[in-house]
């Protein structure tokens, strides 16, 4: 079982974007698609809300959601992420890839300061 986030991104005036937690999974990753169709339903509501569009990205970990209201238009994007690392859990770190591949030095050698003077 996986641990995933349904995270919401949308923009104003073009320039900056706000992006937020909208929700928290723990399961597969059907459960987290799942869970993002239902938030894409009724994540931010405008005053009197005219109309909701809800477009499925192809990968289906994503989706675009037009919202209309009395005197705007709001596109947000709808996605998916799981968690890949958490520091305060433990066993994170026996999921990362660089744990299983035996290709990967854990202590790699540390470079000499810049202002050292190479030995003669």
């Amino acid at each position: 079982m996986g641990k995933w986030v349904i995270v919401a991104q949308r923009g104003s005036n073009g320039d900056t974007y706000r992006s937020e937690v909208v929700r928290r999974v723990t399961g597969s990753r059907e459960d987290a698609r799942e869970a993002m169709r239902a938030a894409s339903l009724t994540f931010y509501q405008p005053w009197k809300e005219k109309s909701r569009e809800v477009y499925r990205y192809p990968s289906g970990d994503g989706c675009l959601l037009i919202v209309r209201g009395m005197m705007s238009e709001t596109l947000i994007t709808l996605t998916i992420a799981e968690l890949v690392h958490d520091s305060a859990d433990s066993d994170s770190d026996s999921d990362s890839d660089s744990a299983h591949d035996p290709e990967v030095d854990p202590d790699p050698p540390t470079p000499e300061p810049q202002d050292s003077v190479p030995p003669l």
